[in-house]
């Protein structure tokens, strides 16, 4: 089994409050989650109204499918109106 993590360095221009990054970042992930069936959160910047950082996990038995899933999630949050993609890290855990 091999685990992925990607890691999404976002910087969201049109929330001025947390309340406005807080419903830019919870429709992506529940896009997130929909589309590509993974587990997704914010893990750093949550007090900062226009930046995050987004981890997704992503397990399977063949690493190159992990691989290309993490690359459609990252053009997916890439494509986002709501969110521009500053960076992207990949990680293989297991």
């Amino acid at each position: 089994m091999h685990v992925g993590l990607l890691l999404l360095d976002c910087h969201i221009p049109g929330s001025v409050s947390l309340k406005d990054k807080r419903r830019a970042l919870n429709g992506l992930l529940v896009r997130l989650r929909r589309s590509h069936n993974v587990a997704a959160c914010e893990v750093e910047y949550q007090d900062q109204w226009q930046r995050a950082v987004l981890a997704v996990v992503f397990v399977n038995t063949d690493w190159r499918m992990v691989q290309r899933s993490m690359s459609q999630v990252t053009d997916f949050v890439g494509r986002s109106r709501d969110v521009a993609l500053l960076d992207s890290e990949t990680r293989q855990l297991a």
